[in-house]
């Protein structure tokens, strides 16, 4: 590098930094970034309903119901109270889809497998809210139907 390749670099350096200073994103708001933002409320759940289409392939299903509470630990996991396959036919919730019981070998375990034990990293309770930013996404026809 040239003397006066690096003396123009250092030159730019303090304006790239005090423009990176005044660089907002938009789910932020107003807070710069270096300032720490306050967490948002919950977002109100809405009652109790039905099973809600699928937008894509593979979705997790959307919860129908409130969770907040539900306790999930190492030895116990409230949502599996209502759908683990000895208890869904009593309680009338969908039962645990037989994917959940396949480990990362492929190997078919008789409980929930590890991956799969967190329910709630994949599946989120349907709320009514708007979206964060502007998008134009449509489930996919036919299948967000069925």
């Amino acid at each position: 590098m040239t003397l006066r390749t690096l003396m123009t670099f250092a030159a730019l350096v303090p304006l790239l930094a005090s423009a990176a200073d005044t660089q907002h994103f938009e789910l932020r708001a107003d807070i710069p970034l270096e300032q720490t933002s306050p967490a948002t409320g919950l977002k109100p759940v809405l009652k109790e309903t039905d099973r809600r289409a699928l937008n894509y392939v593979n979705q997790p299903p959307l919860i129908p119901h409130k969770v907040q509470g539900y306790q999930i630990t190492q030895s116990t996991n409230r949502c599996l109270q209502c759908h683990d396959v000895d208890n869904y036919l009593t309680t009338g919730a969908p039962r645990i889809s037989p994917t959940h019981f396949t480990d990362r070998d492929n190997i078919v375990q008789p409980q929930v497998a590890p991956r799969r034990y967190l329910c709630l990293q994949c599946h989120v309770t349907q709320a009514d809210v708007k979206p964060p930013v502007e998008n134009d996404f449509a489930g996919l026809g036919q299948f967000a139907n069925d």
